[in-house]
């Protein structure tokens, strides 16, 4: 075979060595891509979801407590306009004062009011104050249980290149968060696409495309000819004309692109 190949000696070590590499390639991508691709496991979460939604509530107790509260101090348990001193109020066709607060049980209460309270049960409501992406910064994101610093620092650099988010889903295109939850983060973030900064197609450069994670050399390239040779572009479908860009590519772009 030696003769066959009619290789050096240097050659047949490039050879060999150059197979071991590719041998190391193909080991370092199936033991440890496909390990770091792996569904993530929020079980050790759980618990840090738990206090999260838990402290939610208390919150929400507590406003609703002060609510009470003040409903109370301005009408009084029998229906009428509270005193402003000491606590105590004199309600409206009655000969006695009683606290404002209803904790003394000794007076007697509007019967009007126990059965609205009984008719209409006030239920604690709270709702999870969820994260703008577009705006948030990294201790924005950091507050969401399961997000850490490495994947809120990945967040805001991939949301800066792209110009905003306009759908959650492009969570997924981060690589460390491709086998993210997309309902578990509906659940806690938003994206306003409002605040999306495009790009204008007949003005930008090289530099302003190429940077953006959309665009390859190719359509860059494409781009800049056209503008030099024929002029501006008019529109979408006058784009996807010039660049025959497919339609899933095309979805992503409008959000991105003025002319």
């Amino acid at each position: 075979m030696k003769s066959f190949f009619r290789f050096t000696a240097g050659e047949w070590t490039a050879s060999a060595l150059m197979a071991l590499l590719i041998i190391a390639g193909i080991l370092f991508y199936f033991l440890y891509e496909n390990s770091a691709v792996a569904h993530t496991d929020y079980t050790e979460y759980q618990e840090m979801f738990a206090q999260f939604e838990l402290e939610q509530q208390r919150l929400a107790d507590s406003v609703e407590a002060a609510r009470k509260a003040k409903y109370h101090s301005r009408w009084g348990t029998d229906g009428g306009s509270a005193s402003s001193a000491g606590g105590m109020a004199e309600p409206k066709g009655k000969n006695h004062t009683y606290y404002t607060d209803g904790t003394d049980m000794r007076w007697n209460r509007n019967p009007h009011i126990e059965d609205s309270l009984k008719s209409h049960p006030q239920k604690p409501q709270y709702a999870i104050v969820k994260v703008e992406l577009n705006r948030a910064d990294t201790s924005d994101i950091m507050r969401i249980p399961g997000f850490g610093s490495k994947r809120a620092q990945k967040i805001v650099e991939y949301r800066d290149k792209l110009g905003g988010f306009y759908d959650l889903s492009q969570l997924k295109e981060i690589y460390i968060l491709q086998n993210i939850n997309i309902a578990y983060v509906e659940k806690y973030f938003t994206a306003d696409r409002k605040l999306i900064q495009k790009i204008n197609l007949n003005q930008c450069d090289y530099k302003t495309l190429i940077s953006h994670p959309y665009f390859d050399s190719y359509l860059t390239k494409t781009i800049l000819n056209h503008r030099q040779r024929n002029g501006p572009i008019r529109d979408m479908t006058h784009l996807r004309e010039i660049t025959h860009i497919y339609t899933e590519l095309e979805e992503k772009l409008v959000w991105y692109v003025e002319f």
